[in-house]
């Protein structure tokens, strides 16, 4: 094993560092990760400078401090490991050389394993008249040039012979923010083969909100086949003349089965009776289309405020997206990305293997999901580390440390 140098608890370290590798290790235990790794066949038989438990927190610190290089977040983790034994040692760091191999052994099946075994400790509770309210969104995000990766994921169709592009669709826990199911797939998957695997999983005790420029009529009719309300903004151009005004000023219309919503063949052959709210948002028109047909029990005033909600798990994933120096492409206004008038940046990831893309994606939603489980307060001694992050908050402003979301655990 290539080795680059050691580490100590005072080699130039900081306590904000340390708070966010021992975020790490609480949010996600030794045993459950190691429970992971036995499930996915990830356990070595001999031990090693990088065991697999060592690697999956490495792929998370790549997370944390997305602008360093490799053996520089091999020591901060190193740092924080030994902080949070609370015990002074040495550690060897590795070479990058080493950590790459390591990271090829580990494979992404582990990190998405983990992020399934502990996404359902950030569900929240059904907090609109007895549904639990959920989001749907998808984000492109830009994979680094190289032919495993263009062959993987393909080119973005609107680049021409930009790089290669893969998609991620997320669930998001309304009440806490938190992504609670994810599917991975290449650019041209961002309808039916990464929804539907989404809605069909869920339990149909959910109001889902969502647009229909990004997942569209034919995932309304899969949506709703298993008790999921909905509430979604239409497009402009949707066909949707009124056949009944209800009293709160929305009215009942049928929704066209074969209208190509989405940018695909949206081809039902059933008329979908919904009800629309027309309001403004940000001073543009938007037209709500819910499954919700009677206004008693879901007023338009409600429908518009809950929606409005939704914009906020936007922002996260493009905070999420953001982190840290690098180049950070902003997508196309006007719904390209999810919504319209809503461009955010996309994540600059760092491997030029398929596997290892899929595998930061995972450990950029588990870190994520990590600082949501901190702010609700739900990991041991968080009282302790808000209050050491207050102190170290002006260290996370430095270029090239701690991202944006990490920021706000103080």
């Amino acid at each position: 094993m290539e080795l680059s140098g050691t580490t100590s608890p005072d080699a130039g370290d900081s306590l904000a560092d340390r708070i966010a590798v021992a975020m790490l290790t609480r949010a996600f235990p030794a045993d459950v990760v190691d429970g992971v790794l036995a499930d996915t066949g990830r356990t070595q038989m001999r031990t090693r400078l990088l065991p697999s438990r060592v690697v999956v927190y490495f792929v998370l610190a790549l997370s944390l401090f997305p602008g360093l290089k490799y053996e520089r977040v091999a020591r901060l983790l190193s740092q924080g490991l030994i902080w949070s034994l609370g015990r002074p040692t040495t550690c060897p760091v590795p070479t990058a050389a080493a950590l790459s191999r390591a990271r090829a052994r580990l494979g992404a099946e582990p990190l998405e394993a983990l992020f399934r075994a502990t996404a359902a400790r950030v569900a929240g509770p059904p907090t609109y008249r007895g549904l639990r309210v959920l989001s749907l969104d998808t984000l492109r995000i830009e994979a680094p040039d190289s032919e495993e990766n263009l062959a993987a994921f393909g080119r973005d169709p609107a680049a021409g012979e930009g790089p290669s592009c893969l998609r991620v669709a997320a669930l998001a826990d309304e009440s806490t923010q938190a992504v609670v199911d994810a599917r991975l797939g290449p650019d041209a998957d961002a309808g039916a083969a990464l929804t539907w695997p989404l809605l069909r999983a869920l339990a149909g005790n959910e109001l889902l909100l969502a647009d229909f420029g990004t997942v569209g009529v034919r995932s309304w009719c899969v949506a709703r086949e298993h008790g999921v309300e909905l509430l979604w903004a239409a497009p402009a151009d949707t066909a949707l003349s009124p056949h009944a005004v209800l009293p709160d000023g929305s009215y009942r219309c049928v929704l066209d089965g074969a209208s190509d919503c989405a940018g695909e063949e949206d081809e039902t052959g059933v008329a979908v009776p919904v009800r629309v709210v027309e309001c403004t948002v940000a001073g543009m028109p938007v037209r709500l289309v819910t499954s919700l047909l009677d206004p008693a029990r879901a007023p338009a005033a409600e429908l518009v405020e809950l929606h409005a909600r939704r914009w906020r798990f936007r922002e996260a994933l493009a905070d999420l997206a953001a982190q840290g120096p690098g180049r950070a492409r902003p997508t196309a206004p006007g719904g390209a990305d999810g919504g319209p008038g809503r461009p955010g940046p996309v994540p600059v990831l760092r491997s030029r293997s398929a596997s290892g893309v899929r595998q930061e994606v995972w450990g950029h939603l588990l870190v994520h999901q990590a600082i949501t489980v901190l702010l609700r307060g739900d990991l041991p001694g968080r009282r302790g580390m808000a209050a050491a992050a207050v102190a170290a908050a002006p260290r996370f402003t430095a270029p090239g440390r701690g991202p944006q979301s990490v920021r706000r655990i103080v």
